[in-house]
């Protein structure tokens, strides 16, 4: 086997090779979308990506066993890292031999990346692709974000029960409430056990904005005239993997529930309510993301979607901080 630098006559047999893991993918998840099953879609992002920052191949008598590509993100997250990221299009190895050749990959990207100076290295993969994920956990990494999808249909035959809480859509009027709420969502995501980098919440413009826009819509939940909590659903910004993209999807982009009012059925009825609330207006599927480390966020989105990519995410001892090898007294 050997690894090259990635010749662009085997873009198609790499879309090919990617095509033919999200199909089955598929099989499993019948309401991820098929947009990415175009092997013509697939090889214009990975011409992109592979122009803009080479990439790697790997053959075997000259036949594609497995390929990899990356974007260079400076600041990944917004935790001040430099990261070389592998998206799920980006990358694939023959079945039976995806160990070993995701293996000499990393190797030679990991130098790649080094001398570019990342600090931290990330890679999304379909979900069901347990061969991937043990040898990708096996470099070292772990899991970061998962992203699940669900049809566009309501959760119960009835409207969820909230007990006294109410729910409705918000208003723009609302958009100073939604400042509050936001704060608060941000500041539980740099707590223990999340500790992810701060978040700058969103100001009472920025949700006016995001509410007059068609299709975008924010859901309340109500304990008499003060919302308690909200789940952002948006038409437009899908900041995920891109397999759960198409024109019938809806992103949920934000959800919180204060803690005083958790376990009171309030994030079901939210969710109840939005997905009944695009069924109507003929959206078929529902997306989210989520990191896997956030208890809340674990505990509940699982129980009615589907995951269909897990990022995953390393930080080498020997990048930590300035990029220098930590010292050793």
């Amino acid at each position: 086997m050997q690894i090259l630098p990635f010749d662009p006559a085997y873009l198609p047999d790499a879309a090919a090779c990617f095509v033919a893991a999200l199909t089955q993918l598929r099989a499993a998840v019948p309401a991820l979308s098929d947009r990415l099953t175009d092997p013509r879609a697939v090889q214009e992002r990975l011409a992109a990506i592979m122009a803009a920052n080479g990439g790697l191949m790997a053959l075997d008598d000259g036949a594609l066993v497995g390929f990899l590509g990356w974007w260079l993100v400076e600041d990944f997250r917004g935790a001040g890292r430099k990261v070389a990221y592998c998206p799920e299009w980006a990358h694939g190895a023959t079945d039976g031999r995806k160990a070993a050749v995701y293996r000499a990959l990393y190797r030679a990207a990991a130098e790649t990346w080094a001398a570019a100076g990342c600090q931290a290295h990330a890679i999304t993969l379909l979900a069901h692709d347990r061969a991937a994920l043990e040898t990708w956990f096996w470099n070292g990494f772990g899991l970061l974000v998962v992203d699940a999808v669900r049809p566009m249909c309501g959760l119960y035959r009835n409207p969820a029960d909230c007990g006294a809480l109410q729910l409705r859509a918000a208003m723009a009027d609302d958009a100073p409430a939604l400042v509050e709420l936001d704060a608060a969502h941000c500041q539980h995501y740099g707590a223990a056990p999340i500790f992810m980098a701060l978040r700058q919440g969103e100001t009472a413009d920025d949700w006016a904005s995001f509410l007059a826009r068609p299709c975008n819509r924010v859901w309340l939940a109500l304990d008499g005239a003060a919302p308690v909590g909200f789940m952002r659903f948006d038409g437009h910004e899908f900041d995920g993997a891109a397999v759960v993209v198409s024109e019938s999807a809806i992103k949920i982009s934000g959800a919180y529930v204060a803690p005083a009012y958790r376990g009171r059925s309030a994030a079901t009825g939210l969710l109840d309510a939005g997905l009944r609330d695009y069924a109507s207006q003929g959206f078929a599927t529902c997306a989210v993301d989520f990191e896997s480390f956030n208890p809340e966020a674990a505990a509940f989105w699982p129980r009615t979607f589907q995951p269909v990519c897990f990022s995953l995410y390393r930080v080498p001892e020997a990048t930590v901080g300035t990029g220098a090898p930590p010292r050793v007294n």
